[in-house]
């Protein structure tokens, strides 16, 4: 079973290799600002993140000028990955912003905010849900009603409109539903357009491989005796592979891990506890072989050139071969005759959920690669089993983590 689910992870993180490949092709470095007479100029805008949103932006010309754009200064803008920004006055609002053209042609497709709008060049009107309410036998109800499957109607009414109806019926407020319906209708009337997200993945994706070591812990969960047990060895060494998809279209701060790690333990637990009648102490030899697949959601807290620092929690699942080795248990009753016998106390569970706790820093070294080091957390509770004579207890098992790594 171990097997299976190590093959399965392997070959879907050889399947996001392949997806990375396509990601991340090369697009054009440069971006472009109009002026509200018409003037081009090329450059580079100053940004932490590919963003949605901009309310101003830092743009350096190709000869190192540095200028800061409002909306009410410029015309329009377009980047690199070819994101289209345009100046408009939207319904609602007195000054200018800066609207995303997700699809441009004689119908457009414009986002703000999270909002989506429909400009047909002489109106622009928003897609909204409105919600209701209403009084039914004395009791109010709340609802909603999907305005803007009216307004895309009304937006498309035309033989080809018409067509869609179902269609337009069944979208929903997203990027890819909406682009999706304006594709067809664009195709269908054979008019000119262009969708302006096209160039911009869905995420970009890398490879990263980690070490280090792990420190580990055996709190406490039960038990009906005061006995302690304690680890021989509290350092292990940890190796992970794995992938990263971060900087997503709608969420540029998101990151999210999917690993394959390995940990192998070769330790000793000891135990001594003063009885009522005599006093017992033991250890147990034992092997432990894990394998995990942590999967972990991040948040970029920090990024200052080519430098960032994230946080993020998850899950890990456990798959462990525990193998017993030699144990003994010895009963010193203050006599000369003590009890000393050959005995077998320490037990693991094979499988098991852990959630995890992580901190990070990255640094970009490269167009493509990058160093990270992590500081990570995982407890699992209920994990370990003691049972020396009559005695039984339940420890959880706790590790951290402090490795480094490289992302490419």
């Amino acid at each position: 079973m171990k097997f299976i689910v190590c093959k399965c992870a392997f070959l879907f993180l050889m399947n996001l290799l392949a997806l990375s490949v396509f990601a991340q092709q090369s697009t054009p470095k440069k971006s472009i600002i109009t002026l509200k007479n018409g003037t081009e100029i090329q450059g580079q805008l100053v940004s932490e993140f590919d963003l949605e949103d901009y309310t101003v932006i830092e743009f350096i010309s190709e000869s190192g000028d540095k200028s800061i754009f409002k909306p009410e200064d410029i015309s329009s803008f377009k980047l690199a990955n070819g994101r289209e920004f345009r100046s408009e006055s939207i319904p609602g609002l007195e000054n200018q912003v800066f609207v995303q053209v997700l699809v441009s042609g004689s119908l457009e497709l414009l986002k703000w905010e999270r909002n989506y709008f429909v400009n047909r060049g002489d109106e622009m009107r928003e897609l909204k849900v409105i919600s209701t309410t209403k009084e039914v036998e004395g009791k109010t109800m709340t609802g909603s009603s999907n305005q803007y499957i009216g307004i895309l109607k009304i937006a498309m009414n035309d033989e080809c409109g018409a067509g869609l109806a179902k269609k337009i019926e069944s979208t929903k407020l997203t990027d890819s539903s909406l682009i999706d319906l304006f594709d067809t209708y664009y195709d269908c009337s054979g008019k000119q357009y262009q969708i302006n997200v096209s160039q911009v993945p869905f995420s970009k994706l890398s490879w990263r491989v980690q070490g280090g070591v792990g420190f580990l812990s055996i709190p406490e969960y039960q038990t009906n005796k005061d006995v302690n047990y304690a680890l021989d060895k509290t350092i292990v060494p940890y190796f992970e592979l794995g992938v990263r998809l971060r900087e997503f279209r709608t969420a540029p701060r998101l990151q999210v891990d999917l690993g394959v790690g390995y940990m192998q333990e070769s330790n000793t637990i000891h135990l001594d506890s003063e009885l009522i009648s005599f006093d017992l102490t033991g250890s147990q030899e034992y092997n432990s072989y894990s394998i995990l697949v942590p999967l972990q959601v991040s948040y970029v807290l920090f990024k200052k050139d080519k430098n960032e620092i994230y946080a993020g929690t998850g899950l890990t699942f456990w798959f462990t071969n525990f193998e017993r080795g030699y144990g003994e248990l010895l009963v010193d009753n203050g006599e000369q005759n003590n009890s000393l016998e050959r005995s077998d106390f320490v037990d693991r569970k094979e499988k098991g959920i852990s959630p995890n706790l992580k901190i990070g820093y990255r640094k970009k070294v490269s167009a493509k690669t990058s160093l990270f080091m992590e500081v990570k957390g995982d407890y699992l509770i209920k994990n370990m089993f003691f049972y020396p004579l009559t005695y039984q207890a339940i420890h959880n098992y706790a590790t951290g983590s402090l490795t480094v790594g490289l992302e490419f």
